[in-house]
């Protein structure tokens, strides 16, 4: 089931779907988003009297109407200048003043410019014009003048500048004089704009009074004005307290209502209808607007969290894996999308004018068309960046694989290469050059150092105390660096002193320049072998001296017996009826003699390695089980249980038979000897790619209370009183004919398990 469901979840199909649903939620959105300028509308959800849009209409008008009413009132009032503001008057003289100021500076500019050519033709003289732009006249100045002509050119250039400076005074002087004048010129056009205006409204009708008088109206019934715009379908009565509130703060723009003036406003029956209908279409637009953008926001995200869910994911393999898109950097990959939406968004902008200017150019196919299609394209590419994302983010990649970390690893790389060649180069020459030679360079740069900093400190300038300190810092690093390594030395000499005292355990610690961790290295190396060879020594005698005890024992038991019966044939007679029983354990104690001997001799030949070898490719199965077969009688009398695990296919080695075989039995005669009763032998044939592994695992009837190894060593048995059969030389023997057919033989003890393990090459290995 969990199957099927990974197959459905992470289907072609679904995340194909999940882009179309992306792709169509943006596409609801954006035509939501074109109904923005009527959002206003279906969220007030409001009658149109009651709506902005209605308000807006009579706020527009008001302004306009304030304007010629309270401001401006008629032209004669203009004219008089009581209208004026100071302020503004103020402004405009400002205004006058500084452009005054500009073409002033301009004209000196001018005039120095032109002046400074003609100082070439004048000597001993730097300064020819005076700070207040006057030409020097002194006598003897224009006395040592050489070029008379120069002088006369210059003084040129200054009635010029005298007649440019009183041309522009003169006309700014008019300009000021004139301000007021302008000041109202401006007023009456635009009061004649804003009467324009009122006289072109349609369906908006207004009045002002004031003072109980009728100062601007549109209609023509001014007696019963109050009555007339209480029976428009639409009206309003604004005075010095509601004006403002009415319009909802948005009245700016607007002059005040004084306190003696109301305002009427109302609109037509025509005029309201239609704008109610607006209204109620506006609404209706805005509303839908908003459940289409809602809708195409929330089936955008959806699809977009699927497709993130999904990124990388297959329904046949494990793992997140990628796409030929995602060998692009995420940075880039980043750039490229953001610039693309970007230019997708500019179109969109171009356009979107168009759709609500109705521009006649376009007809509504070809502008959804064209936004359709932009749209697409800046989703597909913004879904397929993110899912590049979700891909890197899933692979713990984000950051690694982006184009700005390759180039911050490859300069840190660079910089490391750079820095590990310095240091190599210096510890270089330092640690592999001769002892002198670094001593020389080492003292050369201690006085490199103190000569730059001893110039420093004498110099006597602000930087003296970087001399002082350096030249500190300097020799109580050389000191530090000398009483390091000399606390070196004295370690070293006081450890040799241990070592050739006998404490061959004792670890010289290999600190200081290279010279002497060199030195305690070899002394610890010195001391190392010192105390390997005597261990070695050590061991060697003790298995010597076991050796010959095992050995005396092991042939003085049989022979003694020998020795005994013998006497006792030899007292009693061959016709005692006991004859018979002492030449019985005669003959099995002769044998029994003879096996040890055998034994000793094949174990003296396999140590030394003068057996040949034949090898021959062996089924390792087939021998084991052949030789099992042999010994079937004796594993049927010693109430083992064998079990064999062997490989389907044959498993071959190149070996000698003879001699594996002899191994194997070794480790057979073993188990029949030590093996607890009625208990499981294994036998198992593991084959790996280079080797082939035979593992024989019993129970001990002894208690196993000696090392692995010490099994291994000649007449070393499993029990230590040495009251079984055997001369502890079988595995001895099987460890030295495995090595002679180029394999290995171990042994493992865990509690009472036995276990050996005998390894060969696989025969394919050979062959190559």
């Amino acid at each position: 089931m969990d199957i099927k469901l990974k197959n459905y979840r992470y289907s072609v199909w679904f995340k194909l779907l999940a882009i179309i649903l992306c792709i169509a939620g943006m596409l609801s959105l954006a035509y939501g988003l074109l109904q923005a300028p009527y959002f206003e509308d279906a969220i007030q959800n409001k009658e149109f009297k009651e709506s902005m849009a209605g308000k807006d209409i009579l706020q527009h008008a008001y302004s306009n109407i304030s304007f010629v009413a309270f401001k401006y009132k008629n032209e004669e009032n203009i004219k008089s200048g009581a209208t004026l503001d100071p302020d503004e008057i103020n402004g405009m003289k400002s205004n006058i003043e500084y452009s005054r100021s500009s073409e002033l500076q301009q004209v000196e500019n001018d005039f120095y410019n032109s002046a400074n050519q003609y100082q070439e033709y004048l000597n001993n003289q730097s300064i020819i014009i005076d700070n207040n732009g006057n030409v020097a006249e002194n006598t003897d100045v224009i006395s040592d003048i050489k070029n008379k002509d120069a002088l006369e050119k210059i003084q040129n250039l200054k009635d010029k500048k005298d007649k440019d400076t009183k041309e522009i005074n003169e006309k700014y002087d008019k300009l000021l004089d004139n301000v007021a004048e302008e000041a109202i010129n401006r007023q009456l056009e635009d009061y004649k704009s804003q009467i324009k205006y009122l006289d072109s409204l349609q369906g908006i009708y207004y009045s002002v009074v004031q003072n109980g008088k009728t100062a601007q109206s549109n209609i023509s019934d001014n007696n019963t004005i109050e009555n007339y715009f209480n029976a428009l379908p639409f009206s309003v009565k604004l005075t010095q307290s509601n004006w403002n509130s009415y319009f909802g703060g948005n009245s700016y723009g607007s002059y005040s209502i004084p306190a003696d003036a109301t305002v009427y406003l109302g609109m037509s029956p025509d005029r309201y209808q239609t704008e109610v209908n607006t209204f109620k279409n506006n609404s209706i637009r805005g509303l839908t607007g908003l459940k289409t953008s809602g809708l195409g926001l929330l089936s955008f995200i959806t699809g977009l969290i699927y497709l993130i869910y999904s990124a990388g994911r297959r329904p046949d393999k494990e793992g997140v894996h990628l796409i030929a898109a995602d060998i692009i950097y995420l940075d880039v990959a980043l750039v490229v999308s953001v610039s693309f939406i970007v230019l997708c968004i500019s179109q969109i902008i171009q356009f979107v004018p168009v759709f609500y200017w109705n521009n006649t150019r376009y007809n509504a196919v070809v502008i959804y068309t064209i936004l359709s299609v932009v749209i697409i394209f800046g989703t597909l590419a913004g879904i397929l960046f993110i899912t590049m994302l979700a891909k890197r983010f899933k692979r713990h990649e984000v950051i690694k694989y982006t184009l700005l970390c390759k180039m911050v690893k490859w300069i840190f790389s660079r910089l490391h290469s750079l820095y590990t060649k310095i240091k190599n180069s210096i510890s270089g020459v330092l640690v592999k050059s001769p002892l002198t030679m670094r001593l020389l360079l080492i003292f050369g740069a201690y006085a490199f150092l103190n000569l730059i900093f001893a110039l420093i400190f004498a110099d006597g300038n602000d930087v003296t105390f970087i001399g002082f300190f350096g030249i500190v810092g300097v020799n109580a690093a050389a000191i530090y660096f000398l009483l390091k390594n000399f606390k070196v030395f004295i370690n070293i000499r006081d450890g040799a002193e241990k070592i050739r005292a006998g404490e061959l355990t004792y670890n010289i610690p290999e600190l200081g320049i290279p010279e002497l961790r060199a030195l305690a290295g070899t002394i610890n190396q010195i001391a190392d072998g010192l105390k390997n060879a005597v261990g070695s020594q050590v061991k060697a005698e003790r298995m010597k001296a076991e050796l010959i005890t095992n050995v005396s024992h092991d042939l003085k038991t049989p022979l003694t017996s020998i020795i005994t019966y013998v006497d006792l044939l030899k007292n009693e007679g061959l016709q005692s009826e006991n004859a018979g029983k002492y030449l019985g354990i005669i003959d099995s104690k002769s044998q029994r003699l003879k096996s040890l001997t055998e034994d000793l001799f094949e174990a003296a030949k396999a140590t030394s390695g003068n057996i040949a070898v034949n090898f021959e490719k062996l089924n390792v199965a087939s021998l084991i089980s052949q030789g099992l077969g042999e010994l079937s009688d004796k594993i049927e009398t010693s109430g083992l249980i064998f079990r064999t695990n062997f490989p389907a296919e044959n498993v071959y080695v190149n070996a000698d038979g003879r001699l594996l075989w002899r191994v194997i039995e070794n480790l057979l005669s073993n188990v029949f000897k030590y093996a607890l009763s009625n208990s499981r032998v294994y036998i198992d044939v593991i084959q790996t790619d280079e080797t082939v592994k035979i593992l024989v695992k019993n129970i001990s009837a002894y208690e196993l209370n000696v090392n692995a190894d010490e099994l291994m060593e000649r007449f070393k048995r499993g029990d230590a009183s040495r009251h079984s059969e055997g001369s502890g030389l079988g595995l001895s023997i099987a460890k030295s004919l495995t090595e002679l057919q180029n394999g290995s033989f171990t042994l493992n003890i865990d509690g009472d398990l036995f276990k050996a393990t005998i390894e060969l090459p696989a025969v394919s290995q050979l062959i190559n």
